[in-house]
Order: C-alpha cells, then sequence, then structure tokens
C-alpha cells in the first residue's frame, strides 16, 4: 500500500509526484550559507536537526534560471547515498494514495525533465510527472565549448 503513496508538489513551476519511499521529511529552510565554488544547481547548505544538508535548486537541473531561497520557504529532504540533501520547491500541495499506475512517459519533454522524469501517473483528471529526487543532485557532464 505505501508504494501508492505520493507527495504532490509544483518544483521548478511544474506540478510532480514523489514516491513517498524517497522522501524523508518536508521542512522551513532558513538562509543557506553558500557554497563557493558549488556546481550552479546547489543553492547552499543548511543545518537541519545536527545535519548539513545541500540545498538543491531544481530549476537549474531542469534547465530554468535559479530562483533565490526565500527564508520559510519549503524543501522536500531526501537521502541519496547516504548523504543528506534537500530540493526547494515551489509548492507542497499534498500527500495522498494513487491507485492509478505509473505509465511510461509518452510525450516529448525537455532534455532537463526528461532527465528527472521516470514515469507519469493520474491524478484527479491531472497528469503528473514521477520523478526520482536522485536524478536532481548531479548534472551531466557540461560539454567544452
Amino acid at each position: 500500500m505505501m508504494d501508492k503513496l505520493y507527495l504532490i508538489a509544483r518544483i521548478a513551476d511544474t506540478r510532480v509526484a514523489l514516491r513517498s519511499r524517497s522522501i524523508h521529511s518536508v521542512v522551513a529552510v532558513g538562509t543557506p550559507v553558500e557554497v563557493p565554488g558549488a556546481p550552479p544547481h546547489v543553492a547552499g547548505l543548511f543545518a537541519l536537526r545536527s545535519r548539513v544538508f545541500t540545498l538543491i535548486d531544481p530549476h537549474v537541473v531542469v534547465g530554468l534560471a535559479p530562483v533565490a531561497v526565500a527564508p520559510g520557504q519549503r524543501v522536500v529532504v531526501v537521502d541519496v547515498a547516504e548523504h543528506g540533501y534537500a530540493l526547494l520547491a515551489d509548492a507542497i500541495e499534498d500527500v495522498c494514495f494513487i491507485d492509478a499506475p505509473e505509465v511510461r512517459v509518452t510525450g516529448k519533454l525537455l532534455p532537463g525533465w526528461a532527465r528527472v522524469a521516470e514515469a507519469m501517473i493520474e491524478h484527479e483528471g491531472h497528469s503528473l510527472l514521477v520523478v526520482d529526487p536522485a536524478h536532481f543532485i548531479s548534472l551531466p557532464a557540461l560539454k567544452a565549448a
């Protein structure tokens, strides 16, 4: 039953579904500490319950301009390869069971979304991208000019 539990959120201006098994929590973030020389999708570091998390800006990952972190903005906290990360979320909408099956993405997605989306799922008459938070963590290598 838990495999049908999803967090519905708006990330990088798009409604998505994240499988609950990949989520640790949803929290409000304070002002992150900048990391000099970090990749462009790393918005900074912040501490939560005596643990340091890397804050990821999904906008950059999917090819959009970076967004400023607003104090109190909600983030989706995940563990990837035993490291703590948090994805900036535009909005957290709901946590719910979705009985519809996940289906293969049949439409053409922008390259950034194609890299992070694993499937689509129908919920309340809308199609949502099912994304894996781990795909937001590392960017593909950039080609030399």
